[in-house]
């Protein structure tokens, strides 16, 4: 009887320990499921277009024309996947109306303000265009899916603190270039200005509680002397003039100070710019200068060709 209640015993260790090894092993192996994959195109497209490209934003309120009417006008029957890569990429490096296949988008939202990105990333970006169907039901559900997980792990993961000023840095430019644009558009060049004196830096500061962050633009050459570089910021812009001369890449810069991330992003001029901030009799016309002159008597911001640097995006985070 007692050699029988030692086998039984021996029994039951031999099934609780192997439970308890299944148990850990299912356990270790939850541990190490992998989290979801996404495409490395579709992050890139997220954290670096849909800035102003918003699938989810309304019509009124498009600061630009969404993804999937950008691939309609540049993708059809006849269009090979390196044409279309090689066509996006060097559109988005340097803007121009003779480049673009959207007139009627450039009409409505401007010319597309230079941004400084990765040429690398911008190829994956458009090869990610090219093979996905961004209108399709399909590819939504995929998209609500991916802001679902990120949402979920907002939490977890670490902050890219130059990525995330990016997006701070280009949705301001894409409504500031928005409300411009209308200025223009409704009042000619010339009486433009007054938007710029009365309406830019608030809606910068606005954007600022907007995002939850601050953010501003500053010069070495400011009409505004609100928007004056300081020494620290003029070193910066220098830096980029530099990188610029020597045809180096524009990569923004970061530091931090007194407990904050400060990113820097260069601001380079376009055409549109020109009319404004130009030559004077040539780009910059005398009816413009002369209303310059009037509001900001101590303007410095004149004398500009396109491609140069003409101050800085500065996005000031909470560590």
């Amino acid at each position: 009887m007692k050699k029988n209640s030692i086998i039984f015993a021996i029994l039951g260790f031999i099934v609780l320990t192997s439970c308890k090894n299944e148990s850990t092993s299912k356990q270790s192996a939850d541990e190490k499921k992998p989290t979801e994959k996404w495409d490395e195109g579709l992050v890139l497209m997220a954290n670096s277009c849909f800035v102003c490209h918003n699938p989810d934003t309304e019509c009124g309120e498009r600061v630009a024309p969404p993804m999937f009417k950008v691939r309609e006008h540049y993708l059809d029957d006849e269009t090979s996947k390196e044409e279309f890569i090689d066509e996006i990429v060097s559109f988005v490096q340097d803007p121009s109306e003779e480049m673009s296949y959207m007139p009627g988008a450039v009409n409505n939202f401007g010319l597309m303000p230079k941004m400084n990105f990765n040429k690398e990333d911008l190829q994956k970006i458009a090869l990610y265009l090219y093979d996905n169907d961004v209108s399709s039901d399909e590819w939504y559900e995929k998209w609500e899916n991916y802001q679902t997980a990120q949402k979920s792990n907002d939490t977890k993961k670490s902050v890219n603190y130059i990525e995330e000023g990016r997006k701070v840095a280009n949705q301001t430019k894409g409504v500031l270039g928005k409300n411009l644009l209308s200025a223009i558009q409704k009042n000619g060049v010339e009486n433009a200005i007054d938007f710029c004196s009365t309406k830019a830096i608030f809606l910068t500061d606005s954007m600022s509680k907007v995002l939850n962050t601050k953010v501003k633009r500053v010069s070495d050459k400011p009409r505004n002397v609100n928007n004056k570089a300081s020494v620290e910021e003029s070193t910066y812009i220098n830096a980029f003039k530099i990188a610029k001369k020597n045809g180096g890449e524009l990569s923004p810069k970061m530091q931090e100070k007194n407990g904050k991330v400060l990113a820097y992003y260069p601001i380079e001029t376009n055409k549109m710019c020109l009319q404004c901030h130009g030559k004077t009799n040539k780009e910059l016309n005398a009816k413009t200068l002369e209303k310059i002159k009037m509001i900001y008597p101590n303007d410095l911001a004149v004398g500009y060709g396109e491609n140069e640097i003409r101050g800085l995006f500065v996005v000031e985070m909470q560590k």
